[in-house]
């Protein structure tokens, strides 16, 4: 039986998102002005989101449950563990306690100029929806050099779009205070 009192609530997650995306446009800019490779974006993101959840593991490309490797029923042609399109079943960043089905949080990040794809809300939804994962929250993001492109939230494996408008506002105006978005 999971512990519902271990996980912070919407409103301090929302915070604690907006305050580690503002974090890495401040400190690790230069990754998304250059177009540096997806991974090494997410892989800061991670250390600013572990700064803002330090109760909490926070792992990129995390790929196991449990012991067992990380699986899920979904219909994507090709997939394999060593995928180099990022296509694998294996989120970009999740925040969760290791070992335990303490899921709070998938993330899936796309630079801008990437085409858009339905494999990462696909994942959102099967990582909020599957009984072995039951992720509390998911959040994609589209990021680009004059701040976030695209925002869409996702609370126990379904889309909230008002949410989602509500995330990428709050981070537009706490982006705009450092120059972007202007």
């Amino acid at each position: 039986m999971e512990n519902i009192n271990i996980y912070p609530s919407l409103e301090d997650v929302r915070c604690r998102i907006i305050s580690a995306i503002v974090n890495l446009y401040r400190y690790d800019r230069e990754l998304i002005e250059i177009n540096a490779n997806e991974r090494s974006i997410t892989h800061k993101l991670a250390e600013h989101l572990q700064r803002e959840f330090p109760h909490w593991h926070v792992d990129c490309e995390y790929n196991r449950l449990g012991r067992d490797i990380k699986k899920l029923n979904l219909n994507f042609d090709n997939i394999q563990a060593d995928d180099l399109e990022a296509k694998t079943i294996f989120p970009d960043i999740i925040v969760h306690h290791r070992c335990t089905r303490d899921n709070l949080l998938v993330i899936e990040v796309k630079k801008a100029d990437i085409e858009t794809n339905t494999y990462d809300e696909e994942k959102l939804l099967a990582f909020g929806q599957d009984e072995n994962y039951r992720y509390r929250f998911g959040l994609f993001l589209r990021l680009g050099s004059n701040g976030c492109k695209e925002v869409q939230f996702y609370i126990e494996g379904k889309n909230n779009r008002e949410e989602g408008k509500l995330l990428h506002q709050l981070i537009q105006e706490n982006l705009e205070v450092l120059g972007y978005g202007r």
